[in-house]
């Protein structure tokens, strides 16, 4: 009797020490997958530190092109175009860790906040402009849905509280959704924004692949209301007037860059603005159109060896000052 309580005795002894060496055994084990995942984090922020600064890196380069830049007119024709190529260059320097990037003319586009004029009220010209670019999209919206969305967007940005047309609205509508929210009553500062105006969806804006293309890449906000028909695409082109055909814009595409206001004034007959109630055609076109910009896109990608990489989207401001030029951000966002 006595030897069996011995025996079971080591026997649980023997299923003690198992038992603790297996537990120290996972112990060291899950201490060394922590070790690996905090060694693995840690690598992971020192790239993705690296990426931003390349990025940063990327926004400043392409601060010192507009710097740079002959102020008298902007086109494609000049270096800050082919920021996308310095970029790629600068990258072989770098031996490893690179950035890409393109900086484009928000010049080019159609602002948004210029369906309001100064003084609070509708600007026509612009509102069918705006509208002419859907058709010219091809967006699928029906043509009351579009007058109502812009009535929504002409609320949005002016200061009153009052409802304008069919689609207008105020607080009222914007205070009863299930987040509540206040309407802007002022311009807006960027053009995502829109996304927050009643009637205004995703799909107008980034638009629906195999079907239509959505507006984002032609609209704008910030600038004033100006256009550079030396950078204006196409499609921003032809939605200045009814008027305006392949022809007429095939001719101002093969004829750029105007370099002076001069050589602009060409095309001015091809262009109708008779519907623009506040002047004369040459005189509004001197109100919309320009040859100089003020405000840029940068786009920058920073990527390590490592895979680590880093997207950052800046907006910059080119300002005369006295005989220097001064290019701040006025935003920025990483994604």
């Amino acid at each position: 009797m006595i030897i069996n309580i011995v025996k079971d005795s080591k026997g649980v002894v023997l299923v003690l020490v198992l038992s603790i060496v297996a537990l120290f055994t996972v112990m060291v084990l899950e201490f060394s997958s922590d070790q690996v995942t905090d060694i693995e984090m840690a690598y992971n922020f020192r790239d993705t530190t690296q990426a931003y600064y390349l990025t940063k890196a990327g926004i400043e380069a392409a601060k010192v092109l507009l710097k740079e830049d002959d102020p008298t007119y902007d086109a494609e024709d000049e270096d800050w175009a082919n920021f996308s190529e310095y970029a790629m260059f600068a990258a072989t320097f770098l031996g490893g860790p690179g950035f890409t990037g393109t900086l484009t003319d928000e010049c080019s586009k159609i602002d948004l906040n210029s369906l309001v004029t100064k003084d609070g009220q509708r600007d026509e010209f612009r509102i069918e402009q705006l509208k002419r670019l859907f058709a010219i999209l091809e967006i699928d919206i029906g043509v009351d849905e579009l007058s109502d969305l812009i009535d929504a967007i002409v609320d949005w940005i002016d200061t009153d509280d009052n409802p304008t047309g069919f689609g207008g609205t105020e607080d009222d509508y914007y205070q009863r959704q299930e987040d509540p929210y206040e309407c802007k009553d002022g311009p807006m500062d960027m053009p995502e924004e829109c996304l927050l105006v009643k009637g205004m969806r995703s799909e107008y804006l980034y638009g629906i692949k195999d079907e239509y293309e959505g507006i984002r890449d032609y609209i704008t906000v910030g600038t004033g209301g100006m256009i550079n028909i030396n950078t204006a695409s196409r499609e921003v082109l032809l939605s200045f007037s009814d008027e305006i055909g392949e022809d007429l814009v095939e001719m101002i595409i093969d004829n750029r860059p105007f370099k002076t206001r001069e050589d602009l004034t060409k095309f001015i007959s091809g262009i109708d603005l008779s519907g623009y109630d506040q002047g004369d055609a040459p005189q509004m076109l001197g109100n919309i159109i320009t040859i100089i910009s003020t405000r840029f896109l940068v786009d920058v990608k920073g990527t390590m060896p490592s895979g680590a990489e880093l997207n950052l989207k800046a907006v910059l401001e080119r300002k005369i000052e006295g005989e220097g030029i001064k290019v701040q951000t006025v935003y920025y966002r990483i994604y």
